[in-house]
Formats: structure tokens, sequence, C-alpha cells
């Protein structure tokens, strides 16, 4: 499955099921599993720092917190679209067989997401390079916190506008050059999703971890890609950066507030 094909490669019928399937994963639905899986990996740190540190009872309230979120992450909400994508996968066999599937049809899936995921990963570039920094500040003590995500995002909100072709065109290189590393894409996702070890991905398993082996193994390397690429983009960056130095002014300014410190900024001005 190539842009060489005979046909348009976005008319594919495995193009077109995996398709089906982003727009599940990437919804309202999509945004609230990735939310949870987010949410997760904050209480996982949580829970660790607080263990560290001997407060053993609210580690043990923080581990039931990560269990809950881990069960939203594990729900089953996508299985129709993962049972069209897995038929058309078989359908697509020249001749019927019992085993799973192999190394060549799991590439097959790997260059049938890249085709369709450009879409998606072009209208969420900008949300998945704030949803990185939120992540990372995250872990860092609150006094060490120095950029509001939120703010910065809602200040540059009304620009984003002028940056979709840029983000459609870096989603579509991005996958463009991902097709070319498609047979270890594949190899890894193999090794991924094959629970039982024996050199297929059968039925179960499939259904099991298709959707977060996808994610994990195709699209966050996508995503990582793009995000660097979108960074170097002068007009993007230079309008992120600016964002980004005045919410950094503004909160080491209330932190000098805070401390009483406020005479000093005001002999400034």
């Amino acid at each position: 499955m190539t842009s060489g094909d005979a046909d348009s490669p976005s008319r594919h019928p495995l193009v077109v099921a995996l398709r089906a399937l982003l727009r599940v994963t990437h919804g309202n639905l999509g945004r609230a599993t990735r939310g949870a899986v987010r949410d997760a990996a904050i209480s996982a740190h949580q829970a660790a720092l607080q263990g560290s540190m001997g407060v053993h009872d609210v580690a043990a309230e923080q581990r039931d917190e990560l269990q809950h979120k881990l069960q939203v992450c594990g729900s089953g909400e996508h299985s129709e679209s993962v049972r069209l994508v897995w038929d058309t996968l078989i359908l697509a066999r020249e001749a019927p067989r019992d085993e799973g599937l192999d190394l060549d049809e799991m590439e097959e899936l790997v260059l049938a997401h890249l085709l369709a995921f450009p879409e998606i990963l072009a209208q969420s570039l900008v949300v998945n390079l704030f949803q990185q920094v939120h992540l990372g500040q995250s872990f860092l003590h609150e006094e060490e916190r120095t950029i509001d995500v939120n703010a910065v995002l809602r200040e540059l909100q009304p620009r984003l506008e002028k940056h979709k072709a840029t983000s459609l065109r870096i989603a579509e290189q991005c996958c463009a050059h991902l097709q070319t590393r498609s047979e270890t894409l594949a190899d890894k996702l193999l090794r991924r999703m094959d629970l039982d070890g024996d050199g297929f991905v059968g039925e179960s398993e499939f259904f099991t971890a298709a959707v977060h082996a996808l994610a994990l193994e195709v699209e966050n390397l996508a995503v990582s890609v793009g995000v660097k690429q979108l960074l170097n983009e002068s007009s993007f960056a230079d309008d992120f950066h600016e964002d980004c130095s005045l919410k950094i002014d503004m909160t080491e300014s209330a932190e000098l507030l805070r401390r009483g410190h406020g005479k000093h900024l005001g002999a400034k001005f």
C-alpha cells in the first residue's frame, strides 16, 4: 500500500476502515480516553512520590485512583471500529488461513494507518504540543511551573487559524516519511500485539491491543516528529514563544508580589 498504487490510496478499504477508527479514537470519546491516560501517568508519579516520602496512606489512595483511571483507559468502546479493521485485513487475504496476522499484514496496517492519520494529526498537533508541556510541568513542584499552559493556549487561539495549512503540510510530510520505515514499525507493532508470542496476531489479541499499540508505536512517533517540525516553523514558533515568554514574565511578577517585593516592581514603571 503506497502512493504508487493504481487506485487512490486514500480510497483503499483498509485506509477507509482505519479512518473510521481514528475518528472514533480521536473524537470526544477518544479525547476522554487520552485524558485518562494522561491523568493515570500523573497519578502514578504522585503515588510513587508519596510512597518514597513515607506518606503511605496518601500513596495508597493515589494507587486506588490510578487503578480506576487505568480501568477507564482499558475499556472497549472502540470494538465496532476495530472489528471493521480486522475484517478488512482478513478479507484482503488471497486464500483463507488459520494463522493470525503476520509481519507483512502488520506492515499493510502501518501503511494504511499513516495514510489515514495526517488529517487527524494536523488537527491535533498544536494541542499535542501543549499537552506535552502540561504533562511535563505536572511532574514539577508548583513553584517550579513557569508556564500557564491554558493561558498560553488562550492567547494563541485567535492566531491558530493561520497555522492550519502549515499543520496539515507537516502532518503529511511526517506520515510520508514514516512510511519509509514501515517495516521497522510493523515489527515493533507485531511484537507489542503478539501477546502469546507465537509470531502472529490473533483476533482476540488484535481486539485487546490494536488501539493502544497503534497509538504507542505509530501515532506517538508521528506526533513527536510533527511537534518538533512545528516548532521549527518560524511563523508558529514566533507566536508560541512570544506567548510563553509573556506568561513566564507574568508568573515571575506575581511571585515577586506574593513575596512582598511589589515596591521594586513599581519603581520600574
